[in-house]
């Protein structure tokens, strides 16, 4: 039998857990709310923390909300739908500023938050069969799918195509006979136009009024509304003789400084992407580089101690993992006039900043782009100038 325990919710984690103490060990609490005394029992244990489960609500939170979803908790999609949404904005910008503290070593940052729709957003879902012949979502913490009556996430055009599939006793069959046989599939869709992998090879996306193509089974962002505020400020005020997009992908970032900059270099290690990103960007603006940002860098490096050029503004956006350790020894010894750093993770983004900042680079400003409402992920936008340099742009 679990132990029980009875908790009092501190924090919320950067993922969405809500962390208790016991015994002097982190307690992670999924859907518990600062503030809530819980009733848990304990699921995992090991040296660093623990995880429990909610067993009962002993003193819920004046915050809790009724989830629309009636697979919340269930589903590994969302982790915050039981919170008002303003509440999720303040422990979300809570949570980086915290990560920034500990980790960065960085004091008294209370960074600019932007938020869009709370449901109806999700322009691109990854969706798999389910055992009952069905499509549906992965389960929390488990290689179990859950089938979906709908998703109050997902763009209009996509939750609607899902309601009407599901409605049928094995929408599996007829969608298998059209898309191959595979576990799971991309579905992307903007306004009345929805994409399917395996039926449509290419999507088509506007983003801040700017024509995308790129494959549908390949990333591109989720949430084209706050997409399309990102990449502006992001580009906002940059201009120069030489950029450099790292992860540049299908080019979402780099159309947007070919605008601004004589030439961009894009690094990207997925050729099929950066095909896609060759037809986004103007004829002749663009350097397109399908390798590993690891592997340019090193490269880049030696060029460096052979006079490499200025490079005006290096952009990156990596994975979740942040910047290896190779990059930010780069950054640190290239010449460069700015650095723009797109974050999908607090953690990491945190990790890297701090190292830039005990070189002597600042960070000059931090926005945050609630992307992903219910959900306990935000991407961030910091802009960082090296030892000696004024920031550019704003």
């Amino acid at each position: 039998m679990a132990e029980r325990i009875i908790l009092t919710v501190e924090k919320l984690a950067s993922g969405g857990d809500g962390i208790a103490f016991f015994e002097g060990q982190a307690v992670f609490v999924p859907f518990s709310i600062p503030g809530e005394k819980i009733a848990c029992s304990i699921t995992r244990r090991s040296r660093d923390y623990i995880r429990a489960m909610p067993e009962e609500i002993l003193e819920p939170s004046p915050h809790r909300a009724a989830p629309p979803c009636p697979v919340f908790g269930r589903c590994g999609g969302c982790s915050l739908q039981h919170i008002e949404y303003g509440k999720q904005l303040e422990y979300k910008a809570a949570a980086v500023a915290d990560s920034l503290r500990r980790i960065a070593k960085i004091e008294a940052v209370e960074p600019e938050i932007h938020s869009g729709a709370p449901y109806g957003y999700r322009n691109r879902v990854q969706l798999h069969f389910t055992d009952d012949h069905g499509l549906g979502f992965m389960e929390a913490e488990s290689a179990a799918s859950v089938r979906a009556p709908g998703c109050p996430l997902a763009a209009p055009c996509i939750d609607a195509w899902l309601k009407k599939q599901n409605r049928k006793s094995r929408p599996d069959k007829e969608l298998k006979a059209r898309i191959g046989e595979r576990d799971r599939f991309v579905v992307f869709g903007q306004d009345e136009r929805l994409y399917v992998e395996g039926i449509d090879a290419k999507a088509t996306a506007v983003v801040a009024g700017k024509k995308y193509v790129f494959p549908v089974r390949h990333f591109f962002q989720s949430n084209l509304a706050m997409a399309g505020a990102l990449v502006e400020d992001a580009v906002a005020g940059l201009s120069g003789e030489r950029a450099v997009d790292l992860y540049a992908g299908a080019g979402l970032f780099a159309a947007r400084l070919a605008e601004r900059f004589r030439g961009v270099t894009l690094v990207e290690s997925d050729a099929v992407s950066l095909e896609a990103a060759r037809a986004n960007l103007p004829a002749g603006s663009g350097k397109f580089v399908p390798t590993d940002v690891e592997a340019w860098t090193g490269g880049a490096t030696a060029g460096a101690a052979r006079g490499a050029p200025r490079i005006d503004c290096v952009l990156a956006d990596p994975p979740r993992a942040g910047l290896s350790t190779a990059t930010r020894a780069w950054l640190k010894s290239a010449d460069i006039g700015a650095f723009v750093y797109v974050s999908c993770d607090p953690v990491t983004m945190a990790r890297d900043i701090g190292e830039l900042a005990r070189a002597g680079w600042t960070l000059d400003s931090l926005a945050l782009y609630d992307f992903y409402p219910q959900t306990g992920h935000i991407e961030s936008l910091a802009r960082l100038s090296p030892p000696g340099r004024q920031a550019q742009g704003g």
